[in-house]
């Protein structure tokens, strides 16, 4: 999988007068890289992601994926190319955390038995160790929870490019651990990670690359070594971020000059 981004131009909604989120972007992303997608509230993270799913096309520029437009491909070629894991999902209706995985499965592999789905949407449940709820109505579960079934059912699609926004948001330290292990699995067998952060120090410990956005059109990209910067993150957040460094490590944190 390989996607290129080429003088892309983000706007807020994607409308021609939005606000100026991405004003000219281009990178290319390779099998095997994990990449981290950094910066403010409302500086564009999730429109890009959305973007990059296919859902929202850009004002200006291109996505290519295979070297071909993103906007050419149909839409079951490009579900079989990258899996989107939004922020936020909206459960209307009883449904079992094993039916919600499979239904990603019966959508691509009309082909596969009725048992032989959900035995495999089973084994994604057990690999974000919620297993034990694929009998549960997901309207019943926590958020964390009901994170990691979103993640498995993402998984589960198969496709080779993942997009995942703030998959960490409501994960405790186990469960972070156990999403950057299975992220790094993934992209050592030849996938591609884009995903949506805001703890600093997760994202160094789980990056190979990261793009900075800074909300004002403005972005930085790399190999995280050399964007994860202090002179950069402080730039990019407008506000002081102090870099500890121990261990082959490097460790983040606000460097309030009054801390209470």
């Amino acid at each position: 999988m390989s996607l290129r981004l080429e003088n892309l131009r983000l706007n807020a909604g994607g409308k021609p007068d939005g606000r100026s989120l991405i004003a000219d972007l281009s990178l290319s992303m390779n099998p095997g890289e994990r990449w981290v997608l950094l910066g403010p509230n409302g500086a564009g993270k999730s429109t890009l992601l959305v973007a990059l799913a296919g859902l929202l096309p850009p004002n200006a520029g291109s996505i290519l994926l295979h070297g071909k437009p993103l906007a050419g491909w149909p839409g079951e070629a490009l579900a079989r190319q990258r899996a989107w894991c939004p922020q936020f999902w909206l459960d209307p209706f009883p449904v079992s955390a094993w039916e919600t995985v499979a239904c990603a499965l019966f959508a691509l592999h009309p082909e596969h038995s009725a048992p032989a789905v959900e035995a495999l949407a089973r084994h994604w449940l057990s690999e974000f160790d919620v297993d034990h709820l694929a009998d549960t109505d997901v309207r019943m579960l926590s958020g964390g929870e009901r994170q990691r079934i979103a993640l498995a059912t993402a998984c589960a699609q198969g496709a080779p490019l993942l997009l995942l926004d703030e998959p960490s948001s409501h994960l405790d330290w186990s469960h972070q651990a156990l999403l950057q292990e299975r992220l790094k699995r993934w992209s050592a067998d030849g996938g591609t990670v884009l995903t949506a952060v805001h703890d600093l120090n997760l994202a160094w410990t789980l990056a190979t690359h990261a793009l900075l956005l800074d909300g004002l059109g403005g972005a930085v990209h790399g190999p995280r070594d050399d964007v994860l910067q202090a002179d950069r993150l402080s730039a990019a957040f407008g506000i002081p971020v102090s870099m500890r460094e121990e261990n082959d490590a490097r460790w983040f944190r606000v460097a309030l000059e009054n801390p209470l």
